[in-house]
């Protein structure tokens, strides 16, 4: 049994129709990734805020945990992140003026309308000394810093383990702006000796 071959020029119009076909033809898009999940949205362009937008919210993250920056068994040195906005833009941003962080015993913090009246320690952080923390991220641009409990003649020793922050940025133009609630950080000893 002998197998024919299709002419060459038939073969040509064949490879050229399915060529076409395929580029003409369905396209399938898939709504839903290898393991069943929905896509993600598409991505879209976020407006920056203009740099006369005022700040009006702010968000500070502590954490992981405190350091002990002395050896001394008892920690005492916070890393932080701090987040401006100028809402209703959703991107955070860089801005002139002063973060006030203040630190109360537990339950003593207050509230922005009636902050404590007692802090155990209050840092200042100028712009000269937040924008040397100066990051963008995938949230936005903020600033990294850290603060110890040692700072200006301070001590790790408390009564308790933990304390009470509130945040404040002060614009060099407008009114106040207060964190976004009350946080309250471990200080437990690394040892019970430590105490």
């Amino acid at each position: 049994m002998t197998r024919s071959w299709p002419a060459p020029r038939s073969l040509a119009a064949c490879l050229l129709a399915a060529a076409w076909l395929g580029a003409a033809g369905c396209e399938t898009v898939s709504k839903e990734t290898s393991d069943g999940r929905p896509m993600p949205p598409s991505s879209r362009s976020v407006q920056q805020a203009p740099a006369d937008a005022p700040i009006n919210a702010l968000s500070v993250l502590f954490g992981p945990k405190p350091v002990d920056s002395d050896a001394n068994g008892r920690p005492d040195r916070v890393i932080a992140e701090l987040y401006l906005f100028a809402r209703p833009y959703p991107m955070p941003t860089w801005r002139d003026g002063t973060v006030v962080i203040s630190a109360y015993r537990m339950g003593q913090a207050g509230t922005p309308e009636n902050p404590g009246k007692s802090p155990v320690h209050v840092w200042r952080f100028t712009t000269r000394e937040l924008d040397l923390g100066r990051f963008r991220s995938l949230v936005g641009e903020g600033y990294k810093f850290q603060f110890s409990l040692l700072d200006s003649g301070g001590t790790d020793r408390m009564q308790g383990d933990a304390l009470d922050f509130v945040t404040r940025f002060d614009p060099v133009q407008g009114n106040p702006v207060w964190g976004d609630g009350v946080r309250t950080i471990d200080f437990q000893p690394a040892t019970p000796d430590a105490r």
